[in-house]
C-alpha cells in the first residue's frame, strides 16, 4: 500500500506547481484547521485569492499562522507552492524555530497534468506561469535533499489516485499494556541475542520470532556497530518490528548510522567502522535494499515511547520527568546521548550528569546507552545497558514483573576504557547458551 509516514510534531511543507493535487491531498489527509494555505489566507486579507498584488500581505499571515501552531505543538501542513529554495529555506527556518521535525512533501506531477487540473478550475492560472512552475519543480527535485529537510518525499501522480494511499502520523505513545520484554544495545551481539531470545521463551516462525503469550520485545538502540554481526541484528529487529512482535527506539549509533547511509560527512569510528566494513562486503544491490530498510526503520521511530497508559517509558540514552511527552530538539539528543555536559573524560568519554539521581516521575523509565556492570532501580529507572559488545552482558528487563534475564556475552568484542568485563570471567557460565539452540516451529 502506498503510503507516507511522518511523526506527529512535524510541519510538513507542500511543494508543487497549480494544479498538482497539494491542496485536494491536503484537505483529504489531514484535519482542516491543520493546513495553513497561501491562498486561504489571500483571501482573508483582499476577499479574492486571485488577487496577486495581496501577496505580501497574505504571505505574512501564512508564516504567522504557522508559527502561532507551532507554538502550540500543532502538526501543521503548510500548503503554497514552495517552488524556490527562498520560499522552502523561510519554512525550514520557523520549523527549526520550534524544534519540529521538517518535511518536504514534493508533488512530482507532470505538466500537461498540471494544466489539465488547472482548465477544469474556476480560478485559473495562466499556462506559462504553470510551465515557469514546472521547470522550477524539475530544480526541486535535485536540490531538495541538500536542503537541511529532515525528511524529503515525492508523490507521483499515480499515487495521488491510489484509492487505498494513506499518511500514516506516528506518535511517541502507543497505548499496549504490554507485557513487555526489554532489551539492552545490542551492538551487533547477534549470537547473544538469539541466546537471549531462546531464554525468553520466544519462538521463531517463517524466519521471524514471536512470543506464544504475546509478549513484545523493546528494542532500546544501537543495534549496530562494535560487535561482529550489526547487519544479522538490524535484519531481524526490522523483521520483527515489521511482524509487530517488536518495537524499537533509535540510539546514538542508529543515528550515526542513518547519516552514514545519506551519504554525510561524518568520521567512520568508534565502531561504526566494523559496520561500514559488513555493508562494503554487499553486493551493490544489497546494500541499497539495507539502506532502504535502515533509514525506513529509523525514520519511522520516535525518539521515545511512552508504553502502558503513561506507566512506563522507554528511552536509549534516558529522559526527564519534564520531557515526557514533549518532542524538542534537546529532548531527541537527550534521548541520544543522555544528560552530557558537553566536556570529555581523560579517557575521551563524555562526562553525563546523573539525571537518574535525581528523577521523581511516576513513569518506570528504561534506558541504556551507558554500559554499567548491573541493572540496578534507581529512583524509578534502570540501565538495562550492561556492555554485552565490551564483554558484560545482554539484558532483557520483563515488564511487568520486572524481572531482569541475562545472558554473557561469549567475547569482548570492542574495548573502551572505564568498563570492567572481569566479573563475566568468573561469572556464570556461557557454555549452557552455546549448546542451547533457540526453539524453532
Amino acid at each position: 500500500m502506498p503510503s507516507i509516514s511522518i511523526p506527529n510534531n512535524t510541519l510538513l511543507v507542500l511543494s508543487g506547481p497549480p494544479g498538482c493535487g497539494k491542496s485536494t491531498f491536503a484537505l483529504s489527509h489531514f484535519e482542516e484547521t491543520a493546513v495553513v494555505s497561501s491562498d486561504r489566507c489571500r483571501l482573508l486579507v483582499s476577499d479574492d485569492e486571485t488577487n496577486i498584488s495581496a501577496s505580501k500581505e497574505a504571505f505574512k499571515l501564512f508564516r504567522s499562522l504557522i508559527e502561532y501552531r507551532l507554538a502550540l505543538g500543532r502538526l501543521t501542513v503548510a500548503d503554497s507552492t514552495a517552488l524556490t529554495r527562498r520560499a522552502r529555506s523561510e519554512l525550514l527556518a520557523i520549523g527549526r524555530k520550534y524544534k519540529f521535525h521538517v518535511a518536504l512533501l514534493i508533488f512530482n506531477t507532470p505538466e500537461p497534468v498540471c494544466l489539465e487540473c488547472n482548465a477544469g478550475r474556476q480560478r485559473q492560472v495562466p499556462r506559462k506561469v504553470i510551465g515557469a512552475m514546472s521547470r522550477q519543480l524539475g530544480r526541486t527535485l535535485q536540490t531538495a535533499e541538500e536542503e537541511g529537510f529532515n525528511q524529503v518525499l515525492t508523490l507521483s501522480w499515480e499515487d495521488l489516485q491510489d484509492p487505498d494511499f494513506k499518511v500514516d502520523i506516528r506518535s511517541f505513545e502507543v497505548t499496549y499494556p504490554g507485557p513487555f520484554d526489554l532489551i539492552g544495545d545490542l551492538h551487533g551481539c547477534y549470537d547473544e541475542l538469539i541466546m537471549l531470545l531462546g531464554k525468553l521463551g520466544y519462538l521463531r516462525r517463517f524466519g521471524r520470532f514471536f512470543h506464544p503469550a504475546g509478549r513484545r520485545i523493546v528494542f532500546l538502540g544501537d543495534l549496530t556497530d562494535r560487535g561482529p554481526h550489526s547487519l544479522k541484528c538490524f535484519w531481524l529487529v526490522k523483521a520483527m518490528v515489521d511482524a509487530g512482535s517488536a518495537l524499537y527506539v533509535p540510539g546514538n549509533h542508529c543515528r550515526k548510522l542513518a547519516r552514514f547511509l545519506e551519504g554525510r560527512n561524518i568520521k567512520v569510528a568508534h565502531g561504526l567502522e566494523k559496520t561500514v566494513a559488513e555493508i562494503k562486503e554487499l553486493p551493490e544491490d544489497e546494500r541499497r535494499h539495507l539502506k532502504e530498510n535502515f533509514l525506513s526503520l529509523y525514520r519511522q521511530a520516535p525518539p521515545y515511547l511512552v508504553l502502558d497508559n503513561g506507566k512506563l517509558v522507554v528511552s536509549h540514552g534516558g529522559i526527564t520527568e519534564e520531557m515526557i511527552g514533549k518532542v524538542t530538539e534537546r529532548v531527541k539528543n537527550f534521548c541520544f546521548f543522555g544528560d552530557t555536559t558537553g566536556e570529555v573524560t581523560d579517557e575521551g568519554l563524555p562526562v553525563r550528569r546523573d539525571w537518574a539521581g535525581d528523577y521523581s516521575g511516576d513513569a518506570l523509565v528504561v534506558y541504556g546507552h551507558t554500559p554499567v556492570p548491573e541493572a540496578v532501580f534507581v529512583n524509578n529507572t534502570i540501565d538495562i545497558d550492561q556492555g554485552c559488545v565490551l564483554g558484560g552482558k545482554l539484558t532483557a528487563l520483563r515488564y511487568p514483573e520486572m524481572a531482569v534475564v541475562q545472558v554473557p556475552a561469549l567475547a569482548a568484542y570492542y574495548e573502551r576504557a572505564g568498563f570492567n568485563s572481569e566479573a563475566v570471567e568468573t561469572g556464570e557460565d556461557r557454555s549452557k547458551y552455546e549448546e542451547q539452540p533457540y526453539h524453532s516451529i
